[in-house]
């Protein structure tokens, strides 16, 4: 075992010393439908996008889509402001969680769970380092990782998606807002699965260093 495993084992902060540690089933729940949410509207929006592609162009019918494709893409904005805040609530419980499952396994301030995402440029790397850190302490104590495929795939798609189609108001080239839309519908199907797992990861880990249930 590495040392940068062994963090993963690390043994609990004391109670009296901790903030209160949960996993908050409900918040999940929220965080997993928003993301759905979001993965419905791209799949509408690339729906849209491929009826636009196959209209002639100037044409009355190519005229209308283009307006479903502009509405689709606010939609989608609004989408990824809200998933986006419910994600970053829940994911701030999961650091504390992680703290107190490793107190010395975190290399950034528990600042940067949500400043990191800000960051122009540095957000496509600093919080796949945070959630790196947190992934490690809620690993099993008998197979610690710094890191696994589920959680690695889902950020390169989802870093690919926002190259390629920064959600915003503004359109460009159709091939690639097609591209974009295809990659965050299955960025956003791998992060539900992620959320799913690392809550199930913590609630294990949690009730082993409790012995009692973990909401």
């Amino acid at each position: 075992m590495s040392h940068n495993d062994a963090i993963a084992v690390s043994p609990p902060v004391p109670s009296a010393e901790r903030e209160p540690l949960f996993v908050p089933k409900a918040m999940t729940t929220v965080v997993v439908a928003a993301l759905g949410a979001c993965v419905l509207v791209n799949v509408a929006l690339l729906v849209a996008q491929l009826r636009l592609y196959r209209a002639a162009h100037g044409s009355y019918a190519a005229f209308e889509r283009e307006i479903w494709v502009g509405n689709l893409t606010g939609m989608r904005l609004f989408a990824f402001l809200l998933t986006g805040f419910v994600f970053l609530r829940w994911l701030w419980q999961m650091r504390v969680n992680a703290e107190a499952l490793a107190p010395g396994g975190h290399r950034m301030k528990r600042g940067w769970t949500t400043g990191a995402w800000l960051v122009p440029v540095a957000c496509f790397f600093l919080p796949k380092r945070i959630l790196n850190d947190i992934w490690a302490a809620s690993s099993p104590a008998d197979r610690p990782r710094r890191t696994g495929v589920l959680l690695t795939s889902w950020w390169l798609l989802f870093v690919a998606a926002q190259l390629l189609d920064f959600p915003s108001t503004s359109r460009g080239p159709l091939s690639t807002e097609m591209a974009g839309a295809a990659l965050y519908v299955v960025s956003g199907a791998l992060c539900i699965r992620v959320v799913r797992r690392l809550a199930a990861m913590q609630r294990a880990r949690l009730r082993g260093a409790t012995g009692e249930p973990v909401c």
